[in-house]
């Protein structure tokens, strides 16, 4: 239960075996490449061509990853649709690189994409045509009365148009044509917004008539009617019956390529590995005939690294130096934490607060037990633990998830435990009394609320006791007194002092805890003061720490929380529950057990969110503040993907 020892590696070998490395190393999928370019070593780096070949490889894989996964998201709404339970139960696919690559080569991915991205392109190009034919249906059936076409309307001496003309209050616009004597006006149709109409006039009043018709703001359509507007109507509805026929072909075609799509996916995965490879050559510094590379790997993992390098090369092929982290490279390690599956799963609070540097102490063991208790007894309901439990439990026993939400789940599988514990504790079953109720949160209150400055002064405690015990691992003597000993002492001595005065009230008790509190607050001076090289200013930033004691007292003032987060959840549940009540007999299970649902429903999502947000924030503040830094960063190695397969580990 600690952070893993970590190994600096140094690769060097001919560049005809670069990509065969690369690959063994990315089986791995736990070794980091160092960015030597960026490191003293960066006078070496790639010629300016070969960076540049690179980064043209790197963005041509880049672009082949975007058409694959646009073909995906084309494809994947006319497959047929796995149900959601079966789905999570299917148990992921596993392939090695090699593998994986050998699945890929047995069709040709760019004729794959090419066909559904032109398939997409033809969809794309029916739905335009679609639309435009829709519009020409609606207007051709406007005019299906109109019986010629445009080239029958001139005549020897008389002329006509056909075209529209808005409608206007008091139809002012219709009736100036109408009753002028130069024009003979016809309506096809009406609507809303215009009326469609064909006007003959003499060909002797042609410029008059023009005028008339601009007036009156006439749209000529004639050139719309190279056919009968009936059979024009006629042909729309034709080719948008061969248009659905073609779609329907289409997407026909689509719905049974479930095997494309599964081929998609592994070029995904493919390309992805592959580019990762490229981008880590980028990291690699090259000579005429040699490369070098160095990376990070966990130090239990060196004969396995070792052992892939003796199956890919001969050993006369390449050179690797192992050495151990030195001091100026502790900012450079990668973290990686290593512990049981009890404590494994509360990793993920210490990464949300940050991971620890390499020469930090790994907190997780630390938190897990105070998150523990913090979180069932803000959680608090025997009910709502139960829902938990199984909740987490059937998903973690029957379905196939990805790792990171798997502990996820099982993180919430342990605090299920405590939530039910303090539930039983407080009588509280989704917020009705059980019959038996050690802590009642209506009537000892004051006992919770003591409970939990209990819980607090004990945790702050044990982080100052941690913090003193690093500063004497580091021999800093003075410092495990002033930041950790000193505290303890002085706080352990108000303690006794308080209960000595006002519970027991024995004077000797109360003296005793005055004597050890001053003698730790002058502790805590001198012990500053010693580690000081001016003993006078030591003397003032002693004193000035002692006014560090405002900020425990809120420390402590915090963890009332627990309390407050407990009963309130507890009140609400029991709230709803009386809301219920009121309704009668047949109410209560009708409505009244929807309501239920729903209520309880919505409580138990602000009481677990609740409890998981300021169980952290007690975490992060009072306790992590008492001995913890963090800043480490965690371990990027060269691997695949994972995205819809999971990779054999070598």
């Amino acid at each position: 239960m600690a952070i893993a020892k970590m190994k600096k590696l140094t690769l060097i070998s001919f560049h005809e075996y670069k990509d065969q490395l690369l690959q063994s190393i990315q089986a791995l999928q736990r070794f980091e490449v160092v960015d030597l370019p960026s490191s003293d070593l960066g006078d070496d780096q790639l010629a300016p061509h070969e960076v540049d070949l690179l980064e043209t490889r790197v963005k041509k894989l880049e672009t082949r990853i975007d058409q694959v996964q646009a073909a995906l998201a084309f494809v994947q709404p006319y497959l047929p649709k796995t149900p959601l339970l079966k789905k999570l139960r299917e148990k992921r696919k596993e392939y090695s690189l090699a593998e994986l690559e050998h699945a890929v080569a047995q069709f040709s991915p760019k004729d794959l994409v090419s066909t559904l991205l032109n398939k997409q392109q033809e969809l794309e190009n029916i739905a335009e045509e679609h639309k435009r034919l829709i519009e020409e249906e609606a207007f051709f059936s406007k005019w299906s009365k109109l019986g010629f076409k445009a080239s029958e309307q001139d005549m020897q001496h008389i002329s006509g148009d056909v075209g529209t003309i808005p409608q206007h209050i008091r139809n002012e616009y219709i009736n100036n044509l109408k009753q002028s004597d130069w024009v003979f006006v016809e309506e096809v149709y009406q609507n809303a917004d215009e009326l469609g109409v064909a006007v003959y006039y003499d060909r002797r009043n042609t410029q008059e008539v023009k005028q008339l018709l601009n007036e009156s703001h006439f749209d000529s359509l004639a050139h719309r009617f190279i056919e009968k507007p009936d059979q024009l109507l006629k042909n729309a509805q034709q080719e948008l019956k061969h248009l659905k026929a073609k779609q329907k072909q289409i997407k026909s075609e689509l719905t049974a390529m479930t095997d494309e799509e599964w081929q998609l996916m592994l070029t995904e995965e493919y390309y992805h590995a592959k580019l990762q490879r490229e981008k880590s050559k980028l990291l690699l510094i090259d000579e005429k005939h040699l490369f070098i590379m160095e990376g990070w790997l966990e130090d239990e993992r060196i004969p396995s690294f070792k052992q892939a390098l003796k199956q890919t090369l001969a050993n006369e092929n390449y050179s690797l130096i192992v050495e151990d982290v030195n001091e100026a490279e502790i900012e450079q390690v990668p973290i990686v934490l290593k512990n049981n599956s009890f404590i494994s799963p509360f990793e993920s609070i210490t990464a949300m607060y940050s991971l620890p540097k390499y020469n930090e102490i790994d907190p997780t063991p630390f938190l897990a037990p105070f998150y523990l208790v913090f979180f069932g007894m803000m959680a608090a309901d025997l009910g709502y633990g139960i829902l938990l439990w199984l909740a987490t439990f059937i998903a973690l026993r029957f379905f196939q998830l990805e790792k990171g939400m798997q502990k996820s789940l099982k993180f919430f599988h342990l605090l299920s435990y405590p939530t039910m514990l303090w539930g039983i504790v407080y009588g509280s079953f989704f917020g009705a009394e059980m019959p038996f109720v050690i802590l009642s949160t209506t009537h000892d209150v004051i006992t919770i609320l003591l409970i939990s400055v209990i819980f607090g002064v004990t945790q702050v405690f044990f982080g100052l006791g941690i913090n003193a015990y690093l500063k004497l691992k580091n021999r800093d003597k003075y410092g495990a007194f002033a930041d950790g000993f000193g505290w303890i002492g002085l706080f352990v001595g108000l303690i006794i002092l308080v209960f000595g005065n006002m519970v027991l009230s024995n004077d000797l008790l109360g003296t005793v805890g005055a004597i050890i509190a001053i003698m730790s607050a002058v502790g805590i001076i001198l012990a500053t003061m010693l580690a000081s090289e001016n003993k006078a200013l030591g003397i003032g930033v002693g004193l000035y720490n002692l006014y560090g004691i405002t900020g425990y007292v809120g420390d402590i003032v915090s963890y009332t929380r627990l309390m407050a987060l407990g009963v309130s959840s507890g009140s609400i549940a029991l709230a709803f529950n009386m809301i219920i009540g009121f309704f009668p007999t047949w109410g209560r299970f009708t409505i009244g057990v929807v309501l239920f649902i729903i209520l309880h429903a919505v409580n138990i999502g602000l009481a677990f969110l609740g409890s998981y947000v300021h169980g952290a924030r007690l975490i992060f503040v009072e306790f992590f503040g008492k001995f913890y830094e963090g800043g480490g960063k965690s371990l990027n190695p060269l691997r695949a993907s994972e995205k819809h397969i999971n990779i054999k580990k070598s």
